[in-house]
């Protein structure tokens, strides 16, 4: 879904990605990961904003490629390893919603020193609700409409063009089949137990009307995550950076500011040591 932007596709190894440098290169590499219904376009407001200071990677998840054994969150992990190490990038701040959310907790479980922050919107891997807990209706147009409407406060997010990109998927039996296999995956994979060896810090971003990952779930990761702070956004759902992106782009930057003073600050206590020595 969202799969169109303004911003120049680039592809490679049958799948598809932004990927825009900045002026700056000494900061760590945004990457951007969508949720299971997600796409390229879902995170175009925060890269008109930060475009001109962080070097920013988009990759759009190929579900429909992978074979059925791949789809779990494990899995993704590993394959975002693979082309994070082929695009020569080192350290990243990792921003998840939904599944994506999911997939960068499980990245920054195994790869603690590429990763230097995670902000997570949404986020799987303690509970979630996703398409209502029931299994799609093929043709009913209706149906369709209802659940996708649980992703948003604001209905008018959701019209015929996306109900369509939501029938075509759903009217395939293989896109159907792995999009069940990854949920269900998705469901089974509870990280509440690992949360507390993810110390990066972490800033989380719920709506408060989110009724996929309800306000509880971003809670119980503010609790479980040693270094977490939990931002609120009112009258909005399951995917804040598109409903809300201007109140989304003020609580990252603000975020994303005390990284770069703060390791501006190691630096220097680092000159200053190595100095002393001297």
């Amino acid at each position: 879904m969202f799969s169109n932007t303004k911003y120049p596709i680039q592809e490679v190894d049958e799948y598809r990605f932004i990927d825009i440098t900045a002026n700056k290169n000494d900061r760590s590499t945004l990457v951007f990961l969508h949720g299971m219904f997600g796409g390229l376009s879902n995170f175009e407001y925060l890269i008109d904003q930060l475009s001109g200071y962080y070097r920013i990677f988009v990759p759009e998840i190929p579900l429909y490629n992978f074979s059925k054994k791949n789809l779990s969150i494990p899995k993704l992990s590993k394959w975002l390893e693979h082309i994070l190490t082929n695009h020569e990038i080192k350290h990243s701040i990792l921003l998840g919603n939904s599944m994506g959310g999911h997939i960068a907790l499980e990245y920054a479980l195994h790869n603690t020193e590429k990763v230097e922050a995670l902000v997570l919107s949404g986020s799987s891997g303690l509970f979630e609700n996703e398409f209502g807990n029931s299994k799609p209706r093929r043709g009913d147009r209706d149906y369709i409409r209802e659940r996708a409407e649980m992703t948003f406060y604001d209905n008018s997010f959701v019209d015929a063009a996306l109900v369509d990109e939501i029938l075509e998927v759903v009217q395939s039996t293989r896109k159907l089949l792995r999009l069940l296999k990854l949920a269900r995956a998705t469901h089974s994979y509870n990280m509440e137990n690992l949360l507390g060896e993810i110390h990066h810090e972490v800033l989380l971003i719920w709506g408060k009307n989110d009724v996929i990952t309800p306000p509880e779930v971003g809670e119980s990761f503010a609790e479980k995550l040693p270094n977490a702070t939990l931002k609120w956004i009112d009258k909005c759902g399951h995917a804040p950076m598109m409903e809300r992106p201007e109140r989304f782009y003020e609580y990252l930057k603000d975020f994303l500011d005390h990284k770069t003073n703060l390791n501006k600050k190691i630096s220097s206590h680092e000159k200053e040591e190595n100095y002393s020595h001297l």
